[in-house]
């Protein structure tokens, strides 16, 4: 059993964007199959933790990127448990490319019962997880967004469609990602690049929920926030800059 996992991905058309660079949704995927795959060798998959009632879900992340790999290219993903606390579990990611640097990446967990939907304790749902973490690897921690906008500078209202659950029926987290980027505008993404994204995954969002997606940019920061039923459902911070070449 190893305390850390390495495993190498292909980009292929369907990971990349318009820029012909891997695409950040298809950067997540390859983060949490790795997740998964490491889980599974730990002995605490979701599908060992499904025959027990319960599943694991994401409650935050922190993106930090530099260049993306272009079609055709390898990359090379290395992930690890970091902390482990009463209900919530991190595991850190880090992106190269040839050696090159491409993301550092931290996530945060907790473990769910799937009838209440409530959290569960760490150590009762995955004992001996405390073992299986390995040293800090300094990655920034996602920060929790306390604010939402403001003064929305627009607002969109989407339902939860079939192709937006995952295999715990509710909003795939991807997904929520891909929205809070379709905030932004094409040009910016053409032209600038991202350099750190700020997750907040605070409440489920369900298969027929109609959400609602409010944001606003400021300087080079844009906050988005996702409404549904009068509550906040998750929050997002995207930090841009123009790209040196």
């Amino acid at each position: 059993m190893r305390n850390t996992l390495d495993i190498e991905y292909r980009v292929m058309y369907h990971d990349a964007d318009m820029t012909g660079r891997l695409s950040i949704p298809a950067l997540g995927n390859y983060v949490l199959d790795a997740a998964g795959l490491h889980a599974i060798e730990l002995g605490v998959s979701m599908q060992q933790l499904a025959s027990q009632g319960m599943t694991w879900v994401m409650s935050g992340m922190r993106y930090q990127l530099h260049l993306m790999p272009p079609i055709n290219s390898t990359v090379q993903v290395h992930t690890q448990i970091s902390e482990v606390s009463r209900i919530s579990s991190k595991r850190d990611f880090i992106i190269t490319c040839g050696g090159q640097p491409v993301a550092e990446i931290s996530t945060e967990w907790l473990i769910i019962n799937t009838r209440t939907r409530r959290p569960v304790f760490i150590s009762e749902a995955a004992p001996g997880i405390e073992s299986m973490k390995s040293a800090d690897t300094g990655i920034p921690k996602y920060r929790h967004i306390r604010t939402a906008p403001k003064e929305a500078s627009a607002c969109r209202k989407t339902t939860i469609q079939y192709s937006d659950i995952d295999i715990n029926s509710h909003l795939y987290s991807i997904r929520y990602l891909a929205m809070a980027l379709d905030t932004l505008d094409p040009e910016v993404l053409k032209n600038g690049s991202i350099r750190a994204i700020d997750v907040n995954f605070v409440q489920e969002v369900m298969p027929g929920d109609t959400v609602e997606l409010a944001w606003e940019t400021s300087g080079q920061e844009t906050l988005v926030e996702m409404r549904g039923d009068g509550k906040v459902k998750f929050r997002a911070i995207i930090e841009t800059s123009q790209m040196e070449c």
